[in-house]
C-alpha cells in the first residue's frame, strides 16, 4: 500500500473551505480523499462530526487534543477541511489549503484554553495524527515542518526640518534734524546832515554825481552727502552633530518543551534556530 498522509486545514468561514475544495478538485484529488467538517453534498463523508468513529478513522485510536480543538471549532462555526493524500502530493495539496486563510490551530487551542496538543505541527502519515495548515508554518515530505521567527531592524534616516527663516529688510527712517549757522547781512543807510565850517564850491563842483552802494546778505544752503555708516552680514553657520537614535525593535524567538521540561540545547546558525528534539507523533 502506498504511504498516505492526512492534512487538515480549518478554515473560519465556510467561503474559504468551499474555495479550498474547489481548488483540490481543480487539482485532480479526488473527491474521495477530500473531507469536509460540517460535511456538504459535494464532498466525501456525510458522518457527523460528533462521532468518535469519524476521527478514528481519519487519524486511527480515540479522539484526543487535536480532535477536541476541531469540535470546538466545528461548534463556534468553523469548517475542518481534511485530505488524504499520497506522500509526493503533500506539498501541493498543504500549498492549495493555504491559499485560503486557514487559522493556527495552536492559537485557536489557546483561545479554547486547551493548551497545544505537541502534533498540531507534525505531518502524519497513514493513521498518525493529522497536520495542522497554519498560516505561517509550512509541512513538507518526512515529517519536517517550518516555523519562522521575524525579526525586526531598524532603519534610521534623515529628513529635513524647518526650524525658522531670518528675513532681514532694509527701510527708511526720516528723522528731524537741525544746525545754527552764522549769516552776514549788509544793509544801506543814507543820512543827511549839516556841513560846519567854512567849505567852498567852485563851479566844477556843480556837476552831476552818483554813488552806488550795494547791499549783501548771506542765506542758509541746505545740502546733503550720504555714506556707509555700518553693513549687515547674512551667513548661515553650518555644524554636524551625531546624535544617538534610541528604540526598540522586535524579534520572534522560541522555547522548546519536552516532557514538560524547558530545553535550553538551542543554537542558532545563519538566523535558524534548530533543535534536536524529534517531532511528536500520534
Amino acid at each position: 500500500m502506498m504511504p498516505e498522509e492526512t492534512i487538515v486545514a480549518v478554515y473560519d468561514t465556510a467561503a474559504h473551505a468551499d474555495a479550498a475544495v474547489r481548488d483540490l478538485e481543480a487539482a485532480h484529488v479526488p473527491t474521495s480523499a477530500i473531507s469536509r467538517q460540517p460535511s456538504t453534498t459535494t464532498v466525501g463523508t456525510t458522518q457527523p462530526v460528533r462521532e468518535q468513529g469519524f476521527w478514528a478513522g481519519l487519524f486511527g485510536g480515540e479522539p484526543d487534543h487535536d480532535t477536541a480543538v476541531y469540535d470546538r471549532s466545528i461548534e463556534s462555526g468553523s469548517h475542518v477541511v481534511t485530505v488524504k493524500v499520497p506522500d509526493e502530493h503533500v506539498a501541493g495539496v498543504t500549498s492549495i489549503l493555504e491559499r485560503h486563510n486557514p487559522i493556527d490551530i495552536d492559537e485557536r487551542a489557546t483561545a479554547y484554553s486547551l493548551g497545544t496538543g505537541g502534533t498540531t505541527t507534525t505531518t502524519t502519515r497513514e493513521t498518525a495524527g493529522a497536520p495542522t495548515v497554519g498560516a505561517r508554518d509550512t509541512t513538507h515530505l518526512g515529517g519536517e515542518q517550518k516555523l519562522q521567527l521575524a525579526e525586526e531592524q531598524l532603519t534610521v534616516g534623515k529628513r529635513l526640518v524647518n526650524r525658522g527663516t531670518t528675513r532681514i529688510r532694509r527701510f527708511v527712517v526720516e528723522t528731524p534734524v537741525e544746525e545754527n549757522v552764522a549769516l552776514h547781512s549788509e544793509r544801506v543807510s543814507v543820512e543827511r546832515r549839516p556841513v560846519t565850517g567854512d567849505a567852498r564850491v567852485t563851479d566844477a563842483d556843480f556837476t552831476d554825481k552818483t554813488i552806488e552802494m550795494t547791499e549783501t546778505d548771506e542765506e542758509a544752503v541746505v545740502g546733503k552727502t550720504a555714506r556707509v555708516k555700518e553693513e549687515v552680514v547674512v551667513r548661515k553657520d553650518v555644524a554636524d552633530r551625531v546624535e544617538t537614535v534610541r528604540d526598540t525593535v522586535r524579534r520572534e524567538d522560541v522555547e522548546i518543551t519536552k516532557d514538560g521540561a524547558v530545553e535550553t540545547d538551542v543554537g542558532r546558525t545563519g538566523g535558524t534556530t534548530t533543535n534536536s528534539v524529534p517531532p511528536a507523533r500520534r
